[in-house]
């Protein structure tokens, strides 16, 4: 069957029912940018028993939805076609602004050992469908709130490099000016360190934000909590965030997860300061969120330890936000996700 976020198929179905170009702008309103529904577009009660037998119209089942008892998170718990689940996050930060955290794969191949997912294994990409899903899902919940969705961070469960083809048409139609709309400068998607991909994706969409989740000042601790720092070590991220430097129309995130006498000390500050010098990066300094079994064997470093370090940071010339995780309580934080339902958590 066609898929509803295919947009020549569905305007050349919509066409033949008798759409004119005022129609299809509505259509394409109503659906990609206003989350209404299939039930609100025109003539609505005629074409959609139609449009169900040549489109798929959803790519995944909503199982159950956790909300945070602390903070604006929500946790969406969803199910895939051949019986998989996948967790989508949704963030209300307290400016008003809301964000959604997107999967992009079952699991993840990366093995962090430090995250939830990196735990489960990898077991599939997602598909370009069910990427977009998991917004539309998100944006409904969100319109039903009188609340606009406007950032999407490709942070949640996968490494979304390694599904390069199914991000790059989720994209190409998030980014559509005449279905989704999003705006480039309010997508981002991170990465464990995938020097070509990260090349790659740089000159495809050189206004995407991009994150590198770099977690460490030197190979040998970097080695120990991400085991990907083996095939690309940090000589070899510098040098190509060097040359993403030539290409993008912005800076890079440093996604920088503190653990606690692990990488948190002003030694490693003065490391990070000098591994980044000269480049156009903002540092997210995040501590570690234990997940559900903390049987990791890290803790979170102390406020003081952040504290110094984002000062020695700043002081060295850098843009650095301390990052507060929203969802610990529902397992929604970062490095947390890993199909947790709510029997789990309570």
């Amino acid at each position: 069957m066609k898929s509803i976020y295919d947009k020549k198929d569905l305007e050349k179905f919509l066409t033949k029912q008798g759409y004119g170009y005022r129609d299809l702008r509505r259509a394409r309103r109503l659906l990609f940018r206003e989350f209404e529904g299939l039930e609100s577009i025109p003539e609505a009660e005629t074409v959609l028993p139609k449009l169900d037998k040549e489109f798929q119209t959803s790519f995944l089942k909503l199982i159950s939805r956790i909300d945070s008892n602390i903070d604006g998170a929500t946790k969406l718990l969803f199910e895939t076609y051949d019986g998989r689940q996948i967790e989508t996050v949704i963030l209300r930060i307290a400016t008003g602004r809301t964000s959604i955290c997107v999967s992009s794969q079952v699991g993840c191949s990366e093995k962090c050992t430090f995250c939830a997912t990196g735990a489960m294994g990898f077991l599939r990409n997602l598909t370009y469908n069910e990427i977009l899903d998991q917004v539309v899902h998100a944006g409904r919940i969100l319109q039903e709130e009188d609340r606009k969705l406007r950032n999407i961070v490709f942070m949640g469960m996968g490494e979304p490099l390694r599904n390069y083809e199914n991000l790059e048409q989720a994209l190409n139609r998030l980014l559509d000016g005449s279905t989704f709309q999003f705006v480039h400068k309010f997508i981002t998607i991170s990465s464990s360190g995938l020097p070509d991909l990260m090349l790659k994706f740089s000159k495809a969409f050189p206004q995407v934000g991009v994150a590198l989740s770099l977690n460490a000042a030197d190979d040998k601790t970097r080695l120990q909590v991400m085991p990907i720092n083996e095939r690309f070590p940090m000589a070899t991220l510098r040098k190509v965030l060097e040359e993403m430097e030539g290409i993008r129309q912005s800076g890079v995130m440093i996604e920088y997860i503190m653990f606690d006498k692990v990488n948190d000390s002003l030694e490693d500050a003065k490391n990070v300061a000098e591994f980044l010098k000269g480049l156009d990066v903002h540092i997210n300094l995040i501590p570690y969120n234990p997940d559900l079994s903390d049987v990791k064997g890290f803790n979170a470093s102390d406020p003081e330890n952040i504290l110094a370090f984002q000062n020695h940071l700043k002081e060295a010339g850098y843009k650095v936000t301390r990052r507060f995780s929203l969802g610990q309580d529902i397992a929604a934080a970062c490095g947390q996700l890993a199909n947790n339902d709510e029997d789990k958590l309570n």
